[in-house]
């Protein structure tokens, strides 16, 4: 039993040697610089799907009647669930 499990590990190593220098020799690439703003900027929503980011909201309903009642303007009460890009309000 022990001589057919030292065998078997001497056969592996034998057929996996060849491999392992190949590996060794083979040319190593450099590295390629991430960009983080190419990055960013792919993962960015084309601007005619964003428009509505250009519009400039309030976090405080307070403040946006204060803003309304000043500007003599309605006000748009827009609410969702923390994912607008799910397309549900």
């Amino acid at each position: 039993m022990r001589s057919s499990l030292l065998f078997s590990l001497v056969h592996l190593s034998l057929v996996l040697s060849p491999l392992a220098l190949r590996a060794q020799d083979a040319p190593v690439a450099a590295p390629v610089p991430f960009d983080l703003d190419a990055a960013f900027a792919a993962a960015m929503p084309p601007v005619d799907e964003a428009r509505w980011t250009l519009i400039p909201w309030r976090h405080s309903l307070t403040d946006a009647l204060a803003e309304a009642k000043a500007q003599k303007r309605p006000i748009y009460l827009f609410v969702n669930d923390g994912d607008v890009d799910s397309g549900r309000c």
